[in-house]
């Protein structure tokens, strides 16, 4: 009795022992495949061309169409850069007219407020009208750019009132007058040089506006 037990207590013993043995094996066998999957880089990352044809194309199409919107925004800019430089050319000519018509005002409001009278042979009459004539002269030989086409194409009928198509002051803008002319046409030529102030000026904003849309 005492060896069938003892018989029956080593079957069962081995049994367990063999059931463990069994669990650890399927466990390290997991262990290892678990560890093996997760040090296994992802095919698709590092292959791209294993990714699917219908994403590739999406990503393609987006950086084209970025691509084509970064060149029009470069290509806007360098337009309005061009017009800006345009404008700026223009308005620098504009100005230095505006300076030179406000000096040889100057010279003609001396004459005119100067009291008593000037008489016609002063020395100092003659000398503020030969000064005039040489501004005018030098602004006769000035030239005025005209500004870009879109913008020209919106001034152009103040323009031609004050600039030739050659860009050149009028003449009939900028009166000449002579060392003995009257203290009427000294008036006459007066009031030509305000009108031409004030065009000056006005063409200035327009052409200003026009750029900026306004």
């Amino acid at each position: 009795m005492e060896v069938q037990t003892s018989n029956g207590v080593n079957t069962a013993y081995l049994s367990v022992q063999q059931t463990t043995s069994q669990k650890q094996a399927q466990q390290s066998q997991q262990t290892q495949t678990a560890e093996t999957q997760q040090n296994t880089p992802d095919s698709m990352a590092l292959n791209p061309a294993a990714q699917p044809a219908d994403q590739v194309k999406l990503s393609s199409s987006v950086t084209v169409k970025n691509l084509d919107t970064v060149k029009a925004i470069e290509q806007m800019h360098t337009r309005m850069n061009q017009l800006v430089k345009g404008t700026r050319e223009t308005n620098e000519a504009l100005n230095k007219a505006a300076e030179q018509v406000n000096f040889m005002q100057g010279n003609l409001t001396s004459i005119i407020k100067n009291f008593p009278p000037f008489p016609i042979d002063s020395k100092e009459r003659q000398e503020l009208l030969m000064s005039y004539t040489s501004i005018r002269q030098e602004m006769m030989k000035m030239t005025i750019p005209q500004p870009p086409p879109p913008m020209y194409e919106q001034v152009k009928h103040e323009w031609d009132k004050t600039v030739g198509q050659n860009g050149q002051m009028l003449s009939s803008a900028v009166p000449a007058l002579e060392t003995t002319s009257s203290d009427t046409q000294v008036n006459e030529a007066a009031v030509q040089l305000e009108n031409a102030s004030a065009g000056l000026a006005n063409l200035s904003s327009s052409v200003t506006k026009a750029l900026i849309g306004g």
